[in-house]
């Protein structure tokens, strides 16, 4: 690693040494204002509706997820009237930056592109309903609490877990996008998740061809993410494909900027401290495999595997037109181990 990088990683480390996951005090406005937006919608509902909006912390639904269409527990963005979404929508936006909620919204939109697809085809397409998407809050926001909020429906499943006030996970983190690119309609041409797909390509196109052999772990991708509901992020096992050790500073800062491209999907703040603590934990072992082909339309997958977590980036169905994202966190999925004590000691469940 070359001076200045390792300067600078010194000093991050001697910032976040001795504080939480997140470098954020508890009372600062970053958690104080997505607490206030969480209770301002909360508070919005009426009895019925807040019902399914609210659960306890030790709701076994804390910690499941999903990405299929369907319907899911929460309050349906469908079942609000307009100031209640508006509220709803302002919860997003204290959680996610500009980017970020653009990016969800546009993903939500796309169901509409799905319902016409399936009815010029001839199929149901009723369940392509951008207003299934749901809302769900565990525990009682507020700004120095402990409390969860996510947003889930097709291609979409944030969350945020909040530990006495401080932000300690943002994981499972996944957003889809089908069709990939969109070649038809009012919004074409359009690829939600093409700053994913091309970072990437701009990351290979940079390699010699001993690290480009390195980096290719397998000719074929995977059919889908390896790490999706129900999986154990630790299953990946060690780390493939090309480190970052052995990069150049231009190559470097590619594959940097890939990184936040996922990382920003949040608001500034919380992005920089997520940043901020991959740089301080072993980045010389970060590394970057690519699975399938290379040429636009063929099969492909990629991976960012760091020391505490794993972005995969997979696109093969539809004819490689359909594409699924994820970060997982080894150590702070669902709020991690300070969620799990809290809820141990406090609410008695394991």
């Amino acid at each position: 690693m070359n001076a200045p990088l390792s300067v600078g990683i010194t000093l991050i480390v001697a910032f976040v040494s001795g504080l939480a996951t997140w470098k954020q005090d508890p009372a600062t406005p970053v958690t104080a204002g997505i607490a206030r937006a969480a209770r301002g919608f909360l508070d919005s509902l009426p009895p019925a509706l807040r019902s399914s909006a609210q659960r306890a912390l030790d709701d076994p639904e804390l910690t499941r997820w999903n990405f299929v269409p369907g319907r899911y527990p929460g309050v349906e963005i469908g079942a609000l009237d307009a100031p209640q979404r508006a509220k709803a929508h302002e919860l997003l936006r204290a959680m996610l930056s500009v980017r970020g909620y653009e990016k969800t919204m546009a993903i939500v939109a796309l169901e509409n592109v799905l319902r016409d697809l399936a009815t010029e085809q001839g199929q149901d397409g009723s369940h392509r309903d951008p207003d299934r998407y749901s809302l769900l809050v565990c525990g009682e926001p507020e700004a120095l609490g402990t409390w969860c909020a996510r947003f889930q429906g097709h291609h979409v499943s944030l969350r945020i877990a909040v530990q006495k006030g401080q932000i300690t996970a943002h994981t499972p983190q996944f957003l889809g996008s089908h069709p990939h690119e969109q070649r038809s309609g009012p919004t074409a041409p359009r690829r939600i998740l093409g700053a994913e797909e091309d970072l990437a390509r701009a990351f290979l196109l940079l390699l010699d061809e001993t690290q480009l052999a390195r980096a290719v772990i397998s000719k074929d991708a995977p059919a889908d993410v390896l790490l999706g509901p129900g999986k154990d992020p630790q299953s990946l096992g060690e780390r493939r494909g090309l480190p970052w050790s052995q990069l150049n500073e231009t190559q470097r800062g590619v594959l940097w900027r890939l990184v936040e491209e996922y990382a920003r999907v949040w608001r500034g703040e919380l992005a920089e401290a997520e940043l901020a603590r991959i740089k301080g934990d072993q980045l010389d072992a970060l590394s970057f495999a690519w699975a399938g082909g290379f040429e636009r339309g063929q099969g492909h997958y990629y991976r960012i595997h760091g020391v505490h977590f794993a972005i995969e980036y997979d696109n093969t169905q539809n004819n490689a037109n359909h594409v699924h994202t994820l970060w997982r966190d080894f150590e702070h999925d669902f709020g991690g181990d300070a969620l799990r004590t809290h809820l141990e000691q406090q609410h008695g469940r394991k």
